[in-house]
């Protein structure tokens, strides 16, 4: 019963993997098609770098982040290759450790700015962004509107070069928005749902973003990494109060916050700054050193990911990439040749073969054994027995008869009557099985079937057995009533 039961949820799962599956080829096959077009549409990186930088704001959201948030701000003020940005940083006042680095930041460095949030943490990640924006509101009323505007999250390693990109594709490109790929660090070895989370998290931002985009569908945000054009918020902000004051008219609301004030403060800082006023004018040709907390992450994640970047004696990171690639390949491959050569795979009944008998198991003839069509090497028993055909294509060998048209041994038992040996199975559930198949065909009411396991050269088969007759013609006349000849 347990076999059985065993046997339906294997089914069940390979089914349902099969199914899952079909998408995950349908995107890969996609992707081999697009890759070269997508490709082909990066932008020039060349034209990128000769870009003048527009003002960029970054959001990072903060709540219990004091181990991580130091480490952030210090890598992205030494290595990015920008230098008109601004972070903004959710922080709340019941959050002590975490505000007080982002300060000791801010203190060294003008471009740190924390946002302190009116409500004890932890609110939604929503209201700290709002938090942020309207800190970027009071910002832009004394140095100008930002002209893209970013979101992070606390423990992001941003790439030196990312704000160049956004820049360019929201400054200069005319995009309104732009999620550029987040891939995960893995931990040390030994957290597997981790690591396994970070695979496919990685696999959905390259190949799953480069299919959608060539399929003219939508791009989902990551919640990370994602940039828009601040005209985008305008809108944001104008549809808001639309809506507000929509309800407001209706009498559904009243108008608490000044929606009416709030638009107007807003048109008239719209119109106030000129394309002249967008580069800030914050004095940064002193800085002090920078706060480095200390986490697990210390060397640069994206060295390993340039393609020129050679440790002594190793090789190239894609040339790694499909060494690693071969050599799994080549251990599955192997491993399920060898399944297969054994027959110890599960969808199987793990029956012997004729060949095994006489290559693997060293069996004497008197020991033939059956396969799935109960074929029998006689040719190799005859020459192994010295054998001789003595009626009707039944050889005798050295302790019965094998019947050669219908591939079974008929044994003499110590009464000098004969018991049929009808199979051989290397599992017991197998020979089972099988005798409850003989069991349920009737002919062998007056009969005793049993399983007898006999051990070669430490190995355990199970024969199937069927006694007892009198002669081998009786004992011929039930087998030919379940076996048809073999051709």
């Amino acid at each position: 019963m347990i076999y059985e039961i065993f046997q339906i949820l294997l089914w069940v799962t390979a089914i349902m993997l099969f199914i899952s599956g079909i998408d995950d080829l349908y995107l890969d096959i996609l992707y081999w098609l697009q890759r070269r077009k997508y490709k082909k549409k990066l932008p020039d990186f060349s034209e990128m770098f000769d870009k003048e930088e527009k003002p960029i704001a970054i959001f990072l959201g903060a709540w219990n982040e004091s181990p991580v948030i130091g480490r952030t701000l210090s890598y992205a003020i030494r290595n990015l290759n920008y230098a008109n940005f601004r972070f903004f940083v959710g922080v709340y006042p019941n959050d002590p450790d975490t505000l007080r680095v982002v300060q000791e930041i801010s203190r060294k460095d003008a471009r740190v700015i924390p946002c302190v949030n009116s409500q004890n943490g932890p609110t939604t990640k929503a209201d700290n962004l709002n938090s942020m924006f309207a800190g970027v509101i009071e910002y832009e009323k004394r140095f100008g509107q930002f002209e893209v505007i970013l979101v992070h999250d606390a423990e992001d390693f941003i790439h030196p070069n990312s704000l160049k990109l956004y820049n360019f594709l929201l400054g200069y490109k005319g995009f309104h928005a732009v999620q550029i790929p987040v891939i995960p660090i893995k931990s040390s070895l030994g957290k597997l749902f981790h690591r396994t989370y970070c695979d496919a998290f990685a696999e959905v931002h390259t190949k799953d973003m480069i299919v959608r985009q060539a399929m003219g569908t939508f791009i989902p945000f990551a919640g990370t990494g994602m940039g828009f054009h601040r005209k985008t918020f305008n809108y944001l902000e104008k549809y808001n109060w639309d809506l507000e004051r929509a309800k407001m008219h209706r009498g559904e609301i009243d108008d608490p916050f000044g929606v009416e004030a709030k638009r107007d403060v807003i048109a008239d800082s719209e119109s106030k700054f000129s394309e002249e006023d967008f580069t800030f004018s914050n004095d940064e040709s002193q800085r002090s050193s920078i706060y480095i907390n200390e986490t697990s992450y210390h060397d640069d994640p994206f060295s390993s990911l340039n393609d020129e970047y050679i440790q002594p004696g190793s090789k190239k990171v894609p040339d790694s990439i499909k060494g690693y690639t071969f050599m799994f390949l080549a251990m599955v491959i192997g491993w399920i040749s060898f399944l297969v050569y054994t027959g110890n795979t599960e969808a199987q009944q793990n029956v012997i073969t004729g060949s095994e008998i006489i290559e693997n198991l060293n069996l004497k003839p008197s020991d033939a054994n059956a396969n799935e069509n109960n074929t029998v090497n006689t040719k190799l028993e005859k020459e192994l027995s010295s054998s001789r055909i003595i009626k009707d294509d039944i050889i005798s060998v050295s302790n019965g008869f094998s019947d050669e048209k219908y591939n079974v041994l008929y044994i003499k038992d110590a009464k000098n009557n004969f018991i049929i040996q009808e199979s051989v199975w290397s599992t017991e559930t197998g020979a089972d099985n099988r005798a409850d198949v003989l069991n349920t065909t009737g002919y062998f009411d007056d009969k005793t079937i049993e399983i007898q396991d006999i051990n070669n050269n430490g190995r355990l088969l199970y024969k199937v057995l069927i006694s007892s007759y009198g002669t081998i013609d009786q004992a011929r006349s039930d087998v030919a009533k379940i076996k048809a000849p073999v051709q």
